[in-house]
Formats: C-alpha cells, structure tokens, sequence
C-alpha cells in the first residue's frame, strides 16, 4: 500500500512537472531565440544566470503549487489575490491581457509555421490549431496535463540528441565568449527577468493542476522536477547555440540553423518539436483566461473558451513578428514591477 501511495504521487508529480514545463515554453524557447537572448549572450558565464532561473523555478513554483492546492482554486483569481494583495485586480488584468496576446502570438507562429514549412495558407494553419487547442483547453486541466505528459516528453529527447550532436561535433569546448562586457548585475538580472516573467505567467494552470492533488509531496515532487527540467532544458540548448556561434546571431531562429546541418529528417522533426511547443503554450493560456472569465462573470467555460479562441485567432493575423516586435516589450515593462512584488511576496510570505 505504502509503495503504492508512493508510485501514485510520483506519477501524479511527473504530470505536474510536464504541465509547468509545458507552460513556460513556446515558440520563443523551442526557436532558441529567449535562449540566445538571455543566456547564451553571456558565453561561458551563462551557468549563472541559468542557474538562478532554475532554482526560482523551483522555489517559487513549487509554493505557487502548494499555495493553489490550500486555496482549492479553479482560477488564478484566489491565487493573485493571495499573493498580490490590493494590486491584484491589476496583477489579473495584466495577467489575462498577456495571455491573450501571448496566445494570440502562439497562433500567429503556428499559422507562419504550416505556411512557410508546408505552403499551408496562413488561417488554415492556425485555425487547425484553434480548433484543436480548444478540443483540449474544454476538457479541463486533467486534459491539458495529459497532453503535456505527450508532448514535453518528445521535446525533451529533441534537445537531448541537437544536444548529443552538438556534443560529437563539437566537443565540450568553450566555443565564443560574451558578446559585450557584462556584470554581475547583468547575470543575475537575466537570470530573474526570465524565470519571474514566465512564472507569473504559469499562475493560472499551476494553481488548477494543484487543485487536482490532494498528495502535498507530489506538488512538491512537480515543482522541484519541472524546475529542474526546465534548467536542464536552457542548460543544454544554450550549450548547442553557444558552440555554433556567433555566426548563430545572425538567424531569426537560432536553432534552426543547428538542425539545418542534421538533415531534412530533423529539420521536419523539429517543425514538429516547434508546434509542440506553440501548442503547450496555447493551451496553459486559452484555459487560465476561460477559467478566470467563467469565474468572474459566470460565463459557461465551453462559451468562455470559445469566445477566448475566436479572439485570439482574429487578433493572429497581425502577424506573429508584428506582435512580438511591439506588443511584448510593453507586456515587458508592465511586467517589471509584478516581478519585484513576485519575489518579494516568495521570500517574505511564509504561508505562500
């Protein structure tokens, strides 16, 4: 009995850590340009800020956990209010409109992805995708978890073998330095904005998916593994960047230079791993923002979900580099101030 109690909280762990991870990586991530951005540009001193990302993944994810599980939430709502205070109905406003841009972002570069890899118009590519993201995002967060069970998987033996290529290719060499003089404060700066910003963003699921368990230890094996996997994950995509650098800089999508050089089987396989991603993203966004919309305004979540997905859709055809050009530097700067009141709350609350 006590083994099985055991085996039910690791699984029930795995599936957490696979949603967290799932959460936070997108098309920025799976394309290496976040990477590049905010950790490879540091050359060998990129350990730092990667390892400070990690371990603020893993503390301040697994009290979101824990903290979500304590207050039963269905939403973000409980969980901001817990942990932002007054500002909450502002830290919700900024939270939903990211998402929504975010998602919006995430259906743009699916529809770029199907037309400029299989000459698939535009709408149709990410109107598959809406269609299918809202499949799932109706099925409840027990729906969300199984697909990342799938899919992270896949995208983490994706970047293991670019990784294990990489590593034959090229050996464990330093390959080029920083690309300008850095400090201390430029290290750990990037080592926060990154991990503070996506987990924010992560409030909403990992506040449902907690809901979902009633182990305290399986939270705890969630966020310490999802963290962990998550460091691993920058940890040997910054490895395979930095040692194709610097001419690397040059792409729009880094990794897509990596896989170039392995064939057109792992260039097609990576457009995979890519939706993968886009899709994870997608989903972890539809359904925070249908929750909390069901719950503030007591809209059906299948009415609410759908409302979501059609808005997102019609606002993708701006285009995915239109939106991340001017849309998510403001979402950048608003998000500043929520992650200094982020880490303040985590390191002063006892009860988060």
């Amino acid at each position: 009995m006590c083994f099985l109690k055991t085996r039910n909280e690791i699984i029930s762990g795995i599936k957490i850590a696979f949603t967290y991870i799932g959460t936070v990586i997108g098309a920025g991530f799976a394309s290496g340009q976040e990477i590049l951005r905010f950790f490879s540009v540091y050359g060998a001193y990129s350990i730092y800020p990667i390892l400070i990302a990690t371990f603020l993944f893993i503390l301040i994810g697994t009290k979101i956990l824990k903290l979500g599980q304590k207050l039963n939430s269905r939403s973000f709502k409980e969980t901001v209010k817990q942990i932002f205070g007054i500002l909450s109905p502002f830290v919700s406003g900024y939270i939903v409109l990211a998402m929504i841009l975010i998602g919006t972002a995430m259906l743009a570069g699916a529809g770029a992805l199907f037309n400029e890899y299989a000459g698939i118009p535009f709408w149709v590519g990410a109107g598959l995708t809406a269609v299918a993201a809202l499949i799932v995002v109706m099925s409840g967060i027990k729906g969300i978890m199984a697909i990342n069970t799938w899919i992270i998987p896949l995208i983490l033996a994706f970047n293991l073998f670019v990784f294990g290529y990489t590593l034959q290719e090229r050996g464990f060499m330093q390959r080029f330095t920083s690309t300008y003089n850095i400090s201390l404060l430029d290290l750990i700066k990037s080592g926060v904005l990154y991990a503070a910003f996506n987990i924010i963003l992560s409030i909403g699921v990992l506040s449902s998916a907690a809901s979902q368990v009633k182990q305290p230890r399986a939270l705890a094996v969630g966020g310490i593994l999802g963290g962990a996997i998550l460091g691993i994950m920058i940890f040997i995509n910054d490895y395979s960047l930095r040692h194709h650098g610097p001419a690397i800089y040059d792409f729009e999508v880094p990794m897509l230079y990596i896989v170039y050089c392995m064939g057109p089987v792992i260039s097609g396989l990576y457009t995979v791993v890519v939706w993968g991603a886009i899709f994870t993203t997608l989903i972890a966004n539809l359904f925070s923002v249908s929750s909390v919309i069901h719950e503030v305004f007591k809209i059906p979540i299948g009415l609410s979900s759908l409302m979501i997905t059609c808005l997102c859709f019609v606002i993708s055809f701006i285009g995915f580099s239109q939106i991340v050009t001017y849309i998510y530097p403001l979402l950048g700067i608003f998000g500043l101030a929520l992650i200094v009141i982020l880490l303040a709350s985590t390191f002063k609350r006892t009860e988060l």
